[in-house]
């Protein structure tokens, strides 16, 4: 059967008629992420057997949370009703949005719809996880969609990468408008902006629910242009006698076009270093999202081929994550990027919560190595938002006019604040729902109540080895139990990195004692000889401790064949 019979055929079996409705009809609405931790974004709305998910993100883990790479939600209660699911809308390309989906559409199976580049960002993921993509579904921004009791609509919103939308599920009780992020943007890199026409018009139909990205509501005013930011980059860039790297969310297609532009005029060469990084640029760029002048781009491995002041770098890395290029840069590990004194590295995102410590780290690191480092805390025209600040949450709330609100995507000191701002708009208290992962929700026409909760638990990605995305596992807290922990304690010289003192290993529920110390003992000199091949290095220790966690899995899963949580503790002294 031809693809587009097979989509049609989709819509088909899922249409039918909205049914008469009563007094007593309700819709349920569950979010299983994005309420009070910014990340991993999945909300399950309900209405009779029929269930639309909004985006599948991934969250990332924070020092408490050694060993993971990623964290996605909990679909426990989707597992039991996969049947009743009319498929999953994503509102756009971002990792906390679209991440979780080659973790979680295996065991759901369902269509996947949402705008182009959106589409080709998935694909890229499923062509990584081997997975199928022909349930992936490309809409227009002015299609509407029927999945059984949900009449679907989209319209556009400015964003930091294109095609992000607002949805509107019209339901028989009414219309509901899930709005993630988004901002009032009216000179768009990408030219899309945010479409108040279609907003006022639908504040005119009935509004019951708006769910709406809250993130920025402490910010006062407007945000201001994308396009500004170039300027920024330029400024940088002349002051820079060397290379200049400048890393960013790798899927900040708007952003990403600011430094090309910003290369083209200043006539520097453009590298793009970094998996994430590198297949979004190639996707943005085959698909119109990007414009990149011929000869400008060249490989990674021909940066030393240029001279240090004719060179730009596009590097993976913003949040200061260990395994990334822009870390293993810092620390003298990556191959094509060297940094010298002369260069400078421009950090063009902001931390997101969890993450602060592991980015003024790397931004430590890179001080110290001898780089000039640009970031929001000394240059705040390095970074503009793709959130909306508090004047523009006004402005949608005052032009969709819901009858209830529900801030999402914020944490809860957002949500408080928002809930201020809706109340000095006149709002009641109780039209405001504040409302936390996992608790369901109960709307009607006239009110809506917290009717129960689900147990949502965060459950673990950890990856092993560095990079090899292929053999990316699920290991939630049970089966890292049943697989053992390993605790490793070093002592180094903060200085050097050196190793002062002998390897500390101790196992619980991994080997059986009498195997234990022969294969402890080669642990140990696993240990030695990675510290070893760095002490030449200014001290990282989350870099160490990433090293040494890379090294003892794969030794001891060849030794075993089992695969226990490895936790580094690195002394400084």
């Amino acid at each position: 059967m031809p693809k587009i019979w097979e989509n049609i055929w989709e819509h088909m079996k899922t249409f039918r008629p909205f049914e008469k409705i009563n007094n007593n009809q309700s819709l349920k609405l569950i979010p299983l992420g994005g309420v009070g931790d910014v990340t991993k974004n999945m909300y399950v709305y309900e209405f009779g057997d029929d269930i639309v998910i909004v985006d599948c993100g991934v969250g990332f883990p924070d020092e408490g949370m050694p060993g993971v790479d990623l964290v996605i939600p909990d679909i426990s209660y989707l597992k039991t009703k996969v049947d009743n699911i009319r498929g999953i809308i994503i509102t756009h390309g971002h990792d906390d949005h679209i991440g979780g989906l080659p973790y979680i559409w295996p065991e759901l199976q369902v269509p996947i719809y949402t705008q182009k580049l959106t589409a080709g960002f998935i694909r890229s993921k499923f062509t990584e996880h081997n997975l199928p993509k022909n349930k992936i579904v490309e809409v227009k921004i002015d299609q509407n969609l029927d999945l059984g009791n949900f009449k679907l609509s989209f319209y556009q919103v400015s964003h930091s990468v294109p095609d992000s939308m607002g949805i509107v599920l019209k339901t028989p009780i009414g219309a509901i408008i899930h709005q993630a992020d988004f901002k009032i943007d009216w000179t768009p890199v990408s030219g899309q902006v945010t479409d108040v026409a279609t907003v006022a018009s639908l504040g005119k139909e009935g509004v019951l629910l708006l769910l709406i990205d809250c993130l920025r509501v402490e910010k006062p005013g407007f945000n201001r242009s994308e396009k500004t930011i170039k300027d920024s980059f330029e400024k940088a860039a002349l002051e820079t006698t060397g290379k200049v790297l400048i890393t960013m969310t790798s899927s900040n297609v708007s952003r990403m076009q600011q430094a090309i532009n910003a290369a083209v005029r200043l006539g520097r060469k453009v590298a793009v270093v970094g998996r994430s990084f590198e297949n979004n640029f190639q996707i943005a760029m085959d698909l119109g999202y990007l414009h990149v002048p011929s000869g400008i781009v060249i490989a990674p491995d021909a940066i030393s081929s240029f001279e240090a002041n004719k060179v730009l770098v596009l590097i993976a890395g913003s949040q200061g994550q260990s395994d990334s290029s822009l870390s293993r840069a810092a620390n003298g590990e990556h191959k094509q990027v060297k940094l010298k004194e002369g260069d400078s590295v421009i950090f063009s995102a902001d931390p997101i919560p969890s993450t602060e410590s592991a980015q003024n780290a790397l931004i430590d690191l890179l001080s110290r190595f001898g780089v000039k480092v640009y970031y929001s805390a000394i240059n705040s025209e390095l970074h503009v938002s793709g959130h909306a600040a508090l004047e523009e949450l006004r402005l949608m709330v005052n032009l969709i006019k819901p009858k209830f609100l529900f801030p999402i995507g914020g944490t809860f000191k957002h949500m408080k604040v928002f809930s201020q701002m809706a109340q000095d708009m006149n709002y009641k208290k109780d039209q405001i729902l504040e409302v936390e992962n996992g608790d369901i929700l109960e709307v009607r026409k006239d009110h809506i109540k917290l009717s129960g909760n689900i147990d949502v638990q965060n459950v673990y990605v950890d990856g092993l080895g560095i990079g090899d995305v292929g053999h990316v596992i699920l290991r939630d807290r049970q089966k890292m139990s049943e697989e053992g922990v390993v605790v490793v304690v070093v002592s180094v010289d903060q200085h050097t990195g050196k190793l002062i003192s002998d390897v500390d290993i101790i196992s619980r529920g991994f080997v059986f004692e009498e195997m234990a110390k022969e294969i402890l003992d080669e642990a140990k000199q696993v240990v030695k000889d990675t510290l070893e091949r760095h002490t030449h290095k200014s001290s990282d220790w989350r870099f160490t401790r990433k090293i040494i966690e890379d090294g003892l899995e794969k030794f001891l899963y060849g030794a075993t064949q089992r695969r226990p949580l490895v936790l580094p503790v690195v002394v400084e002294v």
